[in-house]
Order: structure tokens, then C-alpha cells, then sequence
């Protein structure tokens, strides 16, 4: 019988893309929430060592992702849903993770 364990993960959302700035790399990013925080795994086809834990850390219930690739490189968005509000995460070419503009009504 499961229990209320925070070390489980209930939810998943993952994205993967070819990054062009990188070799054409295929990048998977799996981003997971025990039911209070959103953690990330990801994987470099290009880079040794397999799976990494990644800096995204974020408070959330509930996640989802999409991902995209244009001229600049590789675009991933991250949504995080804690309690009654949904907060956007940006990770864009050249920055770090940043709340985006996105908010729920």
C-alpha cells in the first residue's frame, strides 16, 4: 500500500529536442513533483554520464512543459501549479530558469 511519501513522484511532464547549438544533441528534460515540489532530470545524448539532476526547483503540485528550437536555440517552458495559481518558468538561450508572464484566471 502506497503512502504519503514526499520522496514519490505523481506527476511527470517531459520535453525533448535536437539542439543545434550543440551538435544537434537530442535533449530530454523530465521534470517531476512529489505533490509540493517540481524537480528536473535530464539527459545529453552528446555528454557522458547519463542522467543529471538539473536546477530547476521550483514549489508545485501539478506540472506540465512544452519545449521548442528556433535561430537562437532551445526554448523550454514550465508550468507549475501550487494551490490555486500556475506559475510560468522560462528557460531561454543565454538565461537561466525565469518566472515568465503567464498567469491563470
Amino acid at each position: 500500500m502506497a503512502q504519503d511519501n514526499p520522496a514519490y513522484p505523481i506527476g511527470t511532464a517531459s520535453v525533448s529536442y535536437f539542439d543545434p547549438n550543440n551538435g544537434n544533441s537530442l535533449n530530454i528534460h523530465v521534470f517531476s513533483t512529489d505533490g509540493y515540489t517540481v524537480t528536473e532530470r535530464y539527459a545529453v545524448s552528446n555528454q557522458p554520464g547519463g542522467w543529471m539532476t538539473g536546477e530547476f526547483n521550483q514549489p508545485g503540485g501539478a506540472v506540465s512543459a512544452t519545449s521548442w528550437v528556433d535561430g537562437a536555440g532551445a526554448h523550454i517552458r514550465v508550468y507549475c501549479t501550487d494551490e490555486d495559481t500556475t506559475t510560468e518558468w522560462c528557460f531561454d538561450p543565454g538565461t537561466m530558469w525565469t518566472k515568465g508572464s503567464y498567469t491563470n484566471i
